[in-house]
């Protein structure tokens, strides 16, 4: 590792964008959590964390790929797939497999984080049983 190692304003741009949904997650969470214990209200943190990264992520990567490709697209999501791509050129260009599961994943899995979140928050009985497939 002769060379120093520097970080590149997409580089920079994109780990903003996270440490910002790790805010807001943290931010929701315990606002969500007030008045309830220290493993439900960090259930919730990383409920909401994980809610956001899906939808305001991974959902605006499934459009594009369904619009075009991320190579072709602007924007700072764009940006953040574009660096992504970087290791990995099948989320630059449309490839159906990683789209595939991308949709399963917001469609899926962030929707059941927004109801889990629903289910502590208003302490519904089944909460325990969907979060640990009881």
């Amino acid at each position: 590792m002769g060379a120093e190692w520097e970080l590149g304003a997409e580089a920079g741009g994109s780990l903003l964008l996270c440490a910002a949904l790790l805010a807001a997650g943290c931010a929701l969470g315990l606002r969500l959590g007030r008045g309830r214990g220290a493993a439900d209200r960090g259930v919730l943190i990383w409920l909401c964390y994980d809610a956001l990264v899906h939808f305001a992520l991974e959902g605006p990567f499934v459009y594009l790929s369904l619009l075009g490709n991320v190579a072709n697209s602007d924007g700072l999501i764009a940006s953040l797939w574009k660096e992504y791509g970087k290791a990995d050129a099948r989320w630059v260009y449309f490839d159906p497999t990683i789209v595939s599961v991308e949709i399963l994943t917001v469609a899926l899995d962030g929707s059941l984080a927004l109801f889990l979140i629903y289910a502590i928050v208003k302490e519904k009985y089944y909460r325990d049983r969907v979060a640990w497939g009881e």
